[in-house]
């Protein structure tokens, strides 16, 4: 049995499947458009600019150019999510025809997956720095820090993305579930509010906290915007982190070589 140490090490020694392939996606999936790959930026500056200067313009109290630098961070940062932790359920069963050839290092799946994302992620960066550069409290000083968030936000997207495409490849129901979670899980993370408005001690404040998608958000953007970070933010990214690999560790152990046959 191959471990998923083994297998990421050996995709990491031949990025050609991952790293150009899902380039190639990208590239293809909009090759028949007159913008091109340039449709990528439209749904991020009509969520900032449209949707962000909406909603600035209900709370008359709210710093606009603060207001549209957290949600520009906060935008990107829950579609990388959304889309990974989406494209994760049915990612097995959409590469069968490669599985069912012999190449079983599912660890090239995923990260196919996970890079398509990013390259949505890195191409939205640009509008991003428009808008935070433009906000009051933006906090250079803490680039290094969100950079650290980023990195602790794609080790957990890959560890959870292994689990959610091996229970996608065994229950092909849970694609349309998490579907419903994700809409769900938009109201309940502070993308376009700020967290301050769900206090301890209240219901919605408890389930902000219990949110992963919060804390994975939260170390991203406080650092820039000079907003607070909750210590609990830290002890749950820990525990959610360690609770990813050894499940990430001991399903790919057990479960890889029944891919095919669930597929």
């Amino acid at each position: 049995m191959s471990s998923l140490f083994q297998h990421l090490a050996e995709s990491f020694r031949r990025p050609d499947h991952w790293v150009y392939a899902s380039w190639l996606d990208t590239v293809t999936n909009y090759r028949k458009t007159r913008l091109g790959v340039l449709w990528v930026l439209v749904p991020t500056i009509i969520y900032i600019w449209g949707i962000g200067g909406f909603l600035a313009a209900l709370q008359p109290g709210v710093n606009k150019q603060q207001f549209l630098a957290h949600v520009a961070i906060g935008f990107v940062v829950f579609r990388l999510i959304m889309t990974v932790v989406s494209d994760s359920t049915s990612v097995f069963s959409s590469y069968q025809a490669y599985i069912y050839d012999g190449n079983l290092r599912l660890t090239d799946f995923v990260l196919r997956s996970l890079a398509r994302s990013i390259y949505y992620y890195v191409l939205s960066i640009p509008l991003v720095a428009v808008a935070v550069l433009g906000a009051p409290e933006f906090q250079l000083a803490g680039t290094p820090v969100a950079l650290g968030g980023v990195l602790i936000l794609l080790l957990n997207l890959f560890l959870y993305g292994v689990l959610l495409a091996f229970l996608g490849a065994r229950f092909p129901d849970i694609g349309e579930l998490m579907g419903s979670v994700m809409m769900a899980a938009f109201l309940i993370t502070p993308v376009v509010w700020y967290p301050e408005a769900a206090p301890e001690g209240t219901l919605h404040g408890a389930l902000m906290r219990a949110n992963p998608f919060h804390h994975l958000l939260a170390v991203v953007r406080s650092p820039l915007l000079n907003e607070p970070v909750e210590a609990l933010t830290w002890g749950y990214l820990a525990v959610m982190t360690v609770l990813g690999l050894a499940g990430a560790i001991v399903a790919y152990r057990f479960y890889a070589r029944r891919v095919p046959v669930w597929l």
